[in-house]
């Protein structure tokens, strides 16, 4: 091998090595690093919360498992109420016949038949709600008679609580033969951080 020729051999090692030293120094310090692609946010973590709204044909009364809820913001809160009430109440607003404030707008109903998605109940066909009303959160719920004592009528949905706060929810049909006690009906809501 001549000396021009083991010139260029040196010369092209020398090259190489100093290219393959550039690439693992550029992929040490996170220049090569490949990227995330822009795509949708994490997810959100759950919070579950499940309500029961009990009976009593006797009396005619209504009422919800409990008038303390406790969430963690900023986690998708996934809802179900299992309603044993079947009994239609007025509303005092017809507009609280439509499904407000929950993710994609609708709530998934299942009365015996099926589950279906709904984002309007008919205003007869509504017995009690879960409602929050306050300068953070506009959530109205409709929630349909069960369909017999036997057969209850389970609500879900999902809500996005993004604010930590106290607040009261509480049912805004004219229900319970008008007897709206704190602790039955209605309640208090912490949103917590």
């Amino acid at each position: 091998m001549d000396r021009a020729t083991r010139l260029r051999m040196v010369v092209l090692v020398a090259v190489i090595v100093i290219v393959v030293v550039a690439v693992i120094v550029l992929y040490a310090v996170g220049v090569l690093v490949p990227k995330a692609a822009p795509g949708a946010p994490a997810p959100l973590p759950r919070t579950y919360l499940n309500l029961t709204i009990t009976y009593d044909e006797s009396t005619g009364i209504a009422n919800y498992s409990t008038p303390f809820i406790s969430v963690v913001a900023d986690t998708l809160v996934s809802v179900t109420i299992t309603n044993h009430d079947p009994t239609a109440s007025p509303l005092f607003v017809p507009w609280d016949d439509h499904v407000v404030g929950t993710v994609g707008g609708n709530e998934t109903v299942n009365c015996g038949s099926g589950p279906r998605a709904v984002s309007v109940l008919p205003e007869d066909g509504i017995s009690h709600t879960f409602t929050v009303l306050d300068s953070y959160y506009n959530i109205s719920i409709p929630i349909p008679p069960a369909t017999s004592p036997t057969v209850p009528c389970v609500v879900s949905f999902q809500l996005e609580m993004n604010h930590s706060e106290m607040t009261t929810w509480g049912c805004v049909a004219n229900c319970d033969n008008g007897q709206m006690a704190a602790g039955r009906m209605w309640g208090l809501l912490l949103v917590s951080a």
